[in-house]
């Protein structure tokens, strides 16, 4: 997912480009940071460190828990990375970025850049598959989930924009986890992402979505949304 904000381009956890549009948003790049929040084969590629060559002032902002995989394949000290655990901040002149914790490996960023609040979530949402698991994980996976999300109310209760897994494969209540996150918080424009093919179903939006706050938009590959 790409977002530009005045002259700050960001991408999170950039994966595959089936739609042909990166190589415009890199041309256009003028303060560009790549964020990845966490080591999972479709959050990080091994790409995004030859764009270093195109944008020179490229910076890196990846959840520590990328370390141990990347020290492997590549020099870690040819690249301009900061290195973020749960509950760490990171900031320059043009921004300044909050790691929240996830229910899977990794972390959400949360970002503020120009007056504009972002969220990624990485991998973290609800996950219950409830089909599968008894009522004491179940019960223990939401407890999880409402834990990290009472300290992202805690200090966010509004959001410009977030973006986070809405995954129907899980079966169940998959609904929960966005329905729970935008009944705390105040998010004037929520992406889903993550849906493995089952677009149709994630974005059913009356299950989820609070109608009291902005709108849910699908966007799919290549497409572009003004906020």
């Amino acid at each position: 997912m790409a977002v530009e904000v005045g002259d700050v381009t960001l991408i999170f956890d950039y994966y595959i480009d089936p739609a042909g549009v990166l190589d415009g948003i890199l041309a256009r790049a003028r303060r560009l940071y790549v964020l990845v929040s966490h080591s999972h084969r479709d959050h990080l590629c091994m790409d995004i460190f030859g764009w270093r060559d195109r944008c020179p002032e490229v910076q890196y902002v990846l959840a520590n828990e990328c370390r141990r995989k990347l020290k492997r394949a590549i020099d870690l000290n040819a690249y301009r990375i900061a290195w973020l655990h749960h509950d760490e901040d990171w900031n320059d002149d043009r921004l300044a970025i909050h790691a929240y914790d996830s229910t899977d490996v990794g972390v959400g960023f949360l970002v503020d850049v120009d007056g504009r609040r972002i969220y990624h979530a990485g991998d973290y949402t609800c996950w219950h598959f409830s089909e599968e698991q008894d009522t004491q994980a179940v019960r223990k996976a939401r407890g999880d989930f409402h834990a990290i999300l009472n300290r992202i109310v805690a200090n966010s209760p509004h959001i410009d924009l977030a973006m986070m897994p809405v995954v129907p494969n899980i079966g169940g209540d998959w609904a929960y986890g966005p329905r729970e996150f935008l009944r705390a918080i105040k998010v004037d424009t929520f992406i889903p992402m993550h849906m493995w093919g089952r677009d149709r179903e994630a974005t059913q939006w009356s299950l989820y979505r609070n109608p009291a706050h902005g709108e849910c938009v699908h966007l799919s590959p290549g497409q572009t949304l003004n906020i």
